[in-house]
């Protein structure tokens, strides 16, 4: 034994008390916990704070949909906020979660993103490769953050996401890989900008000084992630599907005046809630049959103001 002790790099963790959780807040020490290792490592995960039934009842319906999207490719589905049953104000307007938004993003954040992730069951050497989920010169401050829920357990087999800790800290463009070539850019990036990718060279100099990690987490968990921090989806070599829904904030002081959340009309009175005073909604609401046909939350266009 030389004495030395060896690490395992790792997401931090904030777990709630009994007494947090009947306040329905973090206390100030947690508080700090949670924003130094979104400063930190621009990750962190929130242990224990949605209630597991919750989550439970919305995994069977998701893994349900995905069955159908499965053998039917056309059939569109938009992540089971159609159904009164399956709305939870833990899941949609969790205090915990906009307690760590308003501290980190700065007061009332805008609510403007709504996804669900799924790695289908089977996709075993299927992953993405490392990026960022922006496609444009973004700034280098806490101006986004992704909120994922995991609707089960995530672990390596069934494909946790891949996180490259600290990464966000002095992020730029310069480490994406630029647009050449018309048929790299996607729906929302031009000529001559960044792509999403990491490139090559970041990569490798990034790993040698923190490589990347696939952390596990657990039903009722929250994972923040900075929009900056690089990730990756990975693949799952399980018989069932690893789903997560993913919330977006925005700092009331980005310029981007266009994202906005898609909903049922039908569920208004739900998403318009008595939050108003933690967080900004911004969303497009939708009669029931134009919502069943919708595919605007595919795609994510944070640019801001000033570069259209």
């Amino acid at each position: 034994m030389n004495g030395t002790t060896t690490t395992i790099d790792d997401v931090q963790s904030v777990p709630v008390s009994d007494d947090e959780h009947h306040q329905g807040k973090y206390s100030p020490l947690s508080l700090q916990k949670a924003l130094e290792a979104l400063h930190k490592d621009g990750l962190v995960l929130l242990k224990g704070v949605i209630d597991v039934k919750h989550i439970q009842a919305l995994n069977d319906k998701m893994c349900a949909d995905a069955e159908l999207r499965r053998t039917d490719p056309n059939q569109v589905y938009n992540h089971g906020v159609k159904y009164a049953s399956y709305l939870f104000e833990d899941v949609y307007f969790n205090p915990f979660l906009l307690q760590v938004a308003n501290a980190y993003l700065g007061h009332r954040p805008i609510w403007n993103w709504l996804t669900s992730n799924t790695a289908l069951s089977h996709t075993s050497g299927l992953r993405q490769p490392p990026h960022k989920d922006c496609a444009f010169a973004h700034p280098q401050y806490p101006y986004y953050f992704i909120a994922n829920i995991p609707l089960c357990e995530f672990s390596i087999d069934n494909g946790t996401t891949e996180f490259w800790l600290g990464s966000h800290a002095h992020a730029s463009w310069r480490e994406q890989v630029i647009a050449t070539d018309p048929e790299q850019v996607v729906e929302y990036g031009r000529l001559g900008e960044p792509l999403p990718r990491i490139n090559e060279e970041a990569k490798e100099a990034r790993r040698r000084v923190r490589p990347p990690v696939q952390p596990a987490c657990c039903p009722g968990d929250i994972m923040i992630r900075d929009l900056r921090l690089w990730h990756a989806g990975m693949p799952n070599g399980t018989d069932t599907h690893r789903i997560m829904i993913g919330l977006g904030y925005q700092s009331p002081v980005y310029p981007n005046h266009s994202m906005r959340c898609h909903l049922p009309a039908s569920q208004k009175r739900f998403f318009s809630g008595s939050t108003s005073d933690m967080v900004e909604v911004r969303a497009s609401f939708y009669d029931d049959e134009e919502f069943q046909k919708l595919t605007k939350d595919a795609i994510f266009e944070l640019r801001p103001d000033y570069l259209e």
